[in-house]
C-alpha cells in the first residue's frame, strides 16, 4: 500500500471523501425536505387525505361526468369531447408525478370549460342542465381549493431552501429537484 503513504494522494483522497460525504448527506437532507412537501400533496398536511391529489381526483370525476352528459348532445367527433378524453388520459398517466398532475389538471380545466361552453347553446333537459351547472361549479370549487392548499407553503419553503448556500450547490450537483406549482394556462 505504497500509494497510501504518499501525502498528496492521501490529501486528495480525503478531500474527495469529504466532498462525497457533504454531497450525499446534503442530498439526503434535501430529499427529506422534498418528501415533506410531496406527502402534503398526496396525503394532506395532517395525513387525512384532504390534499391536492384528492381534489384533482374529484376534478377528474366531475370532468368524466360532464363528458357523459356532453355525449348525449354533442356529435361523436366533437373537439371538446376529444379534449376531455385526452386530458383525462393525461391525468391517468400522470399518477404519482406532481408536475405531470399539475399539467394534466390545467388541461382538464381547459377541457371542462370547453365542454361547458359547447353545451351552453344546446337544448339540455332540465335535469342535465342542473347537473351541468353543478358539475362545473364543483369542478371550479375544487380548483379553488387546490390553489389554497397547504402544499404550496411546504413547496415554497423547500424551493426557498434550494436558493441558498449550501443547498444550491448540492442541488446543482445532485438530482435534487424543485417543488412544482400549479401553472395557469
Amino acid at each position: 500500500m505504497k500509494i497510501l503513504e504518499n501525502k498528496v494522494v492521501c490529501i486528495i483522497l480525503m478531500a474527495v471523501l469529504i466532498a462525497g460525504g457533504f454531497l450525499l448527506g446534503g442530498y439526503k437532507g434535501l430529499a427529506g425536505q422534498y418528501q415533506k412537501a410531496e406527502n402534503v400533496f398526496f396525503l394532506g398536511e395532517d395525513g387525512d387525505g384532504i390534499c391536492v391529489a384528492n381534489d384533482m381526483a374529484e376534478c377528474a370525476t366531475s370532468l368524466t361526468n360532464m363528458q357523459t352528459v356532453a355525449k348525449k348532445y354533442l356529435p361523436k367527433g366533437d373537439s371538446a369531447l376529444k379534449s376531455a378524453s385526452a386530458s383525462l388520459n393525461d391525468y391517468t398517466q400522470a399518477e404519482g408525478d406532481i408536475r405531470a398532475l399539475f399539467a394534466a389538471n390545467s388541461r382538464m380545466d381547459a377541457a371542462m370549460a370547453a365542454l361547458y361552453q359547447a353545451l351552453d347553446d344546446k337544448a339540455l333537459s332540465t335535469n342535465d342542465e342542473k347537473y351541468r351547472e353543478r358539475l362545473y361549479a364543483d369542478f371550479n370549487s375544487r380548483n379553488d381549493t387546490i390553489s389554497h392548499d397547504p402544499y404550496y407553503k411546504y413547496a415554497a419553503e423547500y424551493n426557498e431552501i434550494l436558493k441558498h448556500f449550501p443547498a444550491n450547490v448540492i442541488a446543482g450537483l445532485t438530482p435534487a429537484k424543485t417543488a412544482a406549482f400549479l401553472s395557469k394556462s
